[in-house]
């Protein structure tokens, strides 16, 4: 059976109105089998190869002229480091002695270079420094990382400040909350049951990689190591829109080659059209054609339209949480049963419990 994501992937490209033999070239120099590149040209609707001789001529003298203005200019790019931003939320600003403070970081990459560091956590009270954890963090558009942070029984009550350092490359960015430690607070069973896992069982899940390290592109090989998800690119990959050192308009005429608008700006349209036509912004979106490009341009859709609909569409479970957790923080718990990662599907029903029993406290 051929893969539906060769099928999306040629139809993505015929909607651009790329050349069915050049997407076909493309996709044999990418490894697939002719039987499988045909049966999905043909499941995606492209029409018969025939290519006059007098016209590839012309293609062909078009394309080496663009070869050379491509390749000068290639010796003076360089890739742009990334650029993050970071913030962290606490799920409750009030805990109690010997409780859990629950925080999840959000980090955003808009360069979608991969980048990947450290998160050092630090809480400060009356009597000082008093609790502090590191996590480890891999993003390429968008992260979340969801920790669960021990106070000591003895924890005096009071105001306290929770600050997160990000690292990574040299840099380093900070976030920080303040809550209040109390002598009773109600908290949830569902948090409970996330602190009473034993450490040896999570450890276990986490290096099992359980939500599988498929990123949906095929210019990288996938593979689990110690429970974290590595993604190494492979270069040169001809069909990723980039012409790379090694490509040429003659070996990759699609990425080499003239071509469409490209994805920033096809992600800066979506933006645009997400504020009036947000089926349109949809579409925009879905012309990206590879995958991880098209959910993080459906996720910037829904951070500007202020809706959650467009949530839905996309595929990587890590970025669709990402997408939906910010609603929950605006008080749409709604979203707490579409959640796929059990620690922030835990801490979203913890919310919404804690807004409901704050909500009754008022009301008497």
């Amino acid at each position: 059976m051929v893969q539906q994501s060769i099928i999306e992937y040629v139809q993505g490209l015929l909607r651009q109105g790329y050349d069915p033999g050049t997407i076909r070239s493309t996709l044999l120099n990418a490894g697939y089998s002719p039987y499988d590149v045909d049966a999905a040209m043909r499941i995606a609707g492209a029409p018969g190869r025939h290519i006059e001789t007098k016209t590839l001529v012309i293609i062909f003298a078009v394309i080496v002229a663009l070869a050379v203005v491509v390749l000068i200019v290639l010796k003076a790019m360089q890739p742009a480091p990334a650029v993050l931003s970071f913030d962290v939320n606490l799920f409750s600003t009030e805990v109690a002695p010997g409780q859990d403070v629950v925080v999840n970081a959000e980090i955003q990459n808009p360069g979608g270079s991969k980048a990947s560091g450290l998160i050092d956590y630090e809480i400060t009270g009356p009597s000082g420094k008093i609790a502090s954890k590191t996590e480890s963090f891999s993003v390429l558009n968008q992260a979340s990382v969801p920790t669960a942070i021990s106070l000591p029984s003895t924890a005096p009550l009071g105001s306290y400040s929770l600050v997160a350092t990000l690292s990574y490359s040299g840099k380093q960015l900070k976030a920080s909350r303040t809550f209040e430690v109390k002598k009773k607070v109600v908290q949830s069973a569902p948090i409970e049951a996330l602190k009473e896992r034993p450490v040896e069982a999570a450890k276990a899940v986490q290096l099992t990689c359980p939500g599988g390290c498929d990123d949906l592109d095929f210019c990288t090989t996938d593979a689990c190591v110690s429970g974290v998800c590595v993604n190494t690119p492979i270069v040169p990959c001809c069909g990723n829109k980039v012409c790379e050192p090694g490509e040429t308009a003659d070996t990759c005429p699609l990425d080499c080659g003239a071509r469409p608008a490209s994805t920033e700006e096809i992600i800066s349209k979506a933006k645009s059209l997400a504020v009036s036509d947000l089926s349109g912004a949809r579409a925009a979106c879905d012309s990206l054609v590879l995958r991880p490009y098209v959910d993080s341009c459906l996720s910037s859709v829904s951070e500007v339209a202020d809706s959650k609909e467009t949530c839905a569409d996309i595929v990587d479970s890590a970025q669709r949480d990402s997408c939906y957790m910010p609603f929950a923080y605006k008080g749409d718990f709604s979203v707490c049963e579409k959640l796929s990662n059990p620690y922030m599907k835990t801490a979203c029903v913890s919310l919404a419990e804690l807004s409901k029993l704050n909500s009754t406290m008022s009301k008497s």
